[in-house]
């Protein structure tokens, strides 16, 4: 488990390592093989993840709902705006850049929220509630919001994108539920407690491995518009960062500073996890899905960004 930890205190470097090496095995090797380790991949990312969500932590949010209703109006309304607008400027000719773009901006909050919450010194009561209440609005918002964003640019089939959410977020959500509930049940709470950091580190480890199989079955496509793919960072750092500033303006003008950090990192820390293997699971190894691979590499580093600044402004 010390190495799985370490894995994922070191994500971004490892999902870049990940990638490269995918992207020389898909080039060198024959790697269709590798089609049939998606679903089980895909499984080993999320189940573990589904553990530690805890969904009676939305009841909590009722105390006090401001929080939380800021969080779904900047998630569900401000995020999609920001990243339709960018995809109809940068991605006009590439729909499945555009389709990663907008899956990025439909499924908010992750384990990464309540961590960098936490380590920022926010209001982790609060995070706890926008993970929850958040990710059980997006099972209901991304049909609905891909067929309105995404209509006319690709072919969006409702049906297959529920069935996709089906196997990729509901059942591993209801087997993470009975999961934790099992072990609370046969081991106690303390018990849980102290395997919860795991489920986590064993979610990193599917995610490295799910890049890592995107990218060999993407590969020759991914180097024969190599041009593309970089140009494709430029709308990705500008919605990270278009995100972060209006979360933070509308947080310190409406919140207490501890609520407002847990508004930041339940806005700004996508749920890049369920984004790739709704992307896998509905549009097969298309380039959404590195689009989504490059997010964890800016998330990071923009949410260490944040607490530095929050770090300073206490110091102030």
């Amino acid at each position: 488990m010390k190495v799985l930890d370490y894995v994922k205190s070191k994500l971004p470097y490892f999902i870049l390592a990940m990638m490269i090496l995918g992207l020389i095995n898909g080039y060198l090797n024959d790697v269709g093989y590798l089609k049939k380790l998606v679903t089980p991949t895909l499984f080993l990312m999320i189940y573990p993840m589904m553990i530690n969500l805890k969904v009676t932590d939305l009841f909590n949010g009722f105390k006090n709902p401001k929080p939380l209703i800021l969080s779904v109006v900047i998630n569900f309304l401000i995020s999609p705006i920001i990243a339709f607008g960018l995809s109809k400027v940068f991605f006009k000719n590439s729909p499945m850049l555009m389709v990663g773009l907008i899956l990025i901006s439909l499924i908010p909050t992750s384990g990464m929220t309540a961590s960098w919450t936490g380590l920022a010194n926010g209001n982790m009561k609060t995070a706890l509630v926008m993970i929850s209440g958040n990710l059980l609005l997006s099972i209901l918002m991304i049909p609905l919001y891909m067929k309105l964003f995404l209509g006319e640019v690709v072919t969006i089939n409702t049906i297959s994108i529920i069935n996709s959410l089906l196997k990729v977020v509901i059942i591993p959500l209801i087997l993470g539920d009975l999961t934790r509930r099992l072990i609370i049940k046969i081991s106690g709470e303390k018990r849980y407690r102290e395997l919860k950091p795991n489920f986590g580190s064993i979610s990193s480890l599917g995610v490295l491995f799910i890049v890592f199989i995107a990218m060999s079955l993407k590969s020759k496509t991914i180097i024969s518009k190599s041009e593309l793919v970089l140009y494709s960072l430029i709308p990705l750092v500008i919605y990270y960062a278009v995100l972060l500033l209006i979360s933070h303006v509308v947080g310190e003008k409406i919140l207490d500073k501890k609520n407002r950090i847990s508004l930041v990192y339940g806005t700004t820390m996508r749920n890049l996890t369920v984004a790739l293997g709704l992307s896998l699971a509905a549009f097969g190894g298309s380039l959404a899905v590195f689009l989504i691979a490059i997010g964890y590499i800016i998330q990071v580093p923009l949410a260490a960004f944040y607490m530095q600044l929050v770090k300073k402004q206490a110091l102030n």
